[in-house]
């Protein structure tokens, strides 16, 4: 290197640049020297290069004078284990007491918003505010429920929100006034409208505002996941609407589910109460209990996690027959039950799902019920109409008692449902869909034929009695 310079410096003295050295094709090279900036540039980076060396390592094992070491300069993220301090409030605690022990650890919420940040902020946006199809977490407005519980099961199952299409269904007609009616809902006082009550109040409510079980939003709110003019409301009854929320049961650990759920309850302006919206008590995760499958979510939602009912038109379906239920859900599937919530709920259920809510259902202990002692004349006849119709029938008419079938006390039986506390709203829609023919698919259409020869006050108090049965 010296020699390179040094030799390119005698160059530069005895150059001349008036001397031809090569002369070709009308162009003349003559020995001019190097340009000087050229010469001093050169001399810089080589007095440079020196400096380095001597200042970093770079020859053998030369360490160089400041002592300089690749660590120095590369950035090593601290990797943070949660494990020990999640574990450490999971044993023994309370699952609220554990969300409000998480929610004081810094490290915790540290891992569940880098969590959220590789795993759900593309949809839910960086600072979890959502866009248009994709909801706004740090709001107060939950689709499936916004307690640590809910948030942790949403998360490691997943969630599939289904709404039927209505077109088809319902008339154009119909479907026009159901948008006028939907979009006026935030405007002014609450009104009912029969259309709605028939078809929309089984999931959004009586009264709209929704029911978290299942994931059915309020509609009398100001907030519109999937667009608020009139033809996106119309859209979305018409065509219906179908979101899936992936699950991360297999994707991340317990705790890592735990740290993200914290930090999302965190996003609240009161944390304190989304964690108050727990069941009081509960040791789910300290018992490592996992959350109920997938395919029962959206069963228990409507239908309560014990079975005793989450809504009001939801059936008890805890105790009853699993060879029951699973007859009633290929039944809803072929449309010979027709329920258009029902129908789109089963949808995407195989035969391994619908043995499993059966199953799951006819585990529950159903609540018992006190002997029944009807009041009877002398001869034996029961003396009220209704008690009459369910205990003993009416053979004048061919009509059997209820308890024939349904068992002594209505308690239900092998291939007949439990009558006793189911709504009375629920009876007497389903007697009356028998009438019409809604309903199908007993054997010999033997309801149809029974309930053909009922008056509709028959109906209504027979529905009434036996939701009073305890």
């Amino acid at each position: 290197m010296v020699a390179v310079i040094y030799s390119q410096f005698r160059k530069n003295k005895t150059a001349d640049s008036h001397k031809t050295v090569e002369q070709f094709d009308g162009i003349e090279e003559k020995d001019a020297p190097i340009p000087k900036a050229f010469f001093v540039a050169y001399l810089i980076a080589f007095i440079g290069a020196i400096v380095y060396l001597l200042l970093y390592p770079g020859v053998a094992s030369w360490k160089g004078f400041i002592g300089w070491t690749q660590k120095d300069d590369a950035y090593v993220a601290k990797s943070i284990d949660i494990n020990s301090n999640i574990n450490g409030v999971i044993n023994a605690h309370t699952d609220e007491m554990m969300f409000t022990l998480l929610q004081k650890d810094p490290l915790v919420l540290q891992s569940g918003k880098a969590l959220f940040g590789d795993n759900c902020s593309a949809c839910h946006g960086q600072d979890a505010t959502g866009q248009h199809n994709y909801p706004n977490l740090i709001d107060k407005d939950w689709l499936y429920g916004g307690s640590p519980q809910d948030i942790y099961t949403t998360i490691y199952n997943g969630r599939h929100g289904k709404m039927p299409a209505w077109k088809g269904a319902l008339s154009g007609e119909d479907i026009d006034e159901l948008t006028q009616y939907v979009s006026q809902l935030n405007k002014g006082s609450f009104t009912s409208n029969d259309l709605f009550d028939a078809n929309c109040s089984s999931c959004h409510g009586k009264d709209a505002q929704g029911t978290q079980g299942i994931g059915a939003p309020d509609l009398t709110d100001n907030i519109w996941l999937h667009g608020s003019t009139k033809a996106d409301i119309k859209r979305v009854i018409e065509n219906g609407m179908r979101n899936k929320m992936p699950d991360f049961g297999d994707r991340l650990t317990q705790n890592q589910m735990l740290s993200l759920t914290s930090y999302i309850v965190s996003l609240q302006d009161e944390p304190e109460e989304n964690i108050g919206f727990m069941q009081a008590k509960t040791y789910i995760f300290s018992r490592n209990e996992k959350p109920l499958p997938a395919v029962l979510t959206t069963c228990v939602g409507c239908h309560g996690s014990d079975g005793l009912g989450g809504v009001p038109d939801a059936p008890k379906l805890a105790g009853l027959k699993a060879a029951y239920i699973f007859n009633q859900l290929n039944l809803f599937s072929s449309g010979l039950r027709q329920n258009t919530s029902m129908k789109n709920a089963v949808s995407d259920l195989n035969v391994e799902d619908k043995l499993l809510a059966a199953s799951y259902f006819s585990s529950l202990d159903s609540p018992e019920i006190s002997q029944i002692n009807p009041d009877k004349s002398a001869e034996g006849l029961i003396n009220d109409p209704t008690e009459r119709l369910i205990f003993q029938g009416d053979w004048q008419r061919a009509l059997p008692a209820c308890s024939t079938c349904h068992g002594q006390e209505t308690e239900g039986s092998p291939s007949f449902p439990r009558l006793a506390g189911q709504s009375s709203d629920y009876l007497e829609k389903q007697l009356f869909d028998w009438r019409t023919g809604v309903r199908a698919g007993d054997q010999g259409q033997m309801m149809q034929n029974v309930v053909r020869k009922l008056t509709d006050d028959e109906i209504k108090s027979l529905s009434k009695y036996l939701s009073e049965i305890k």
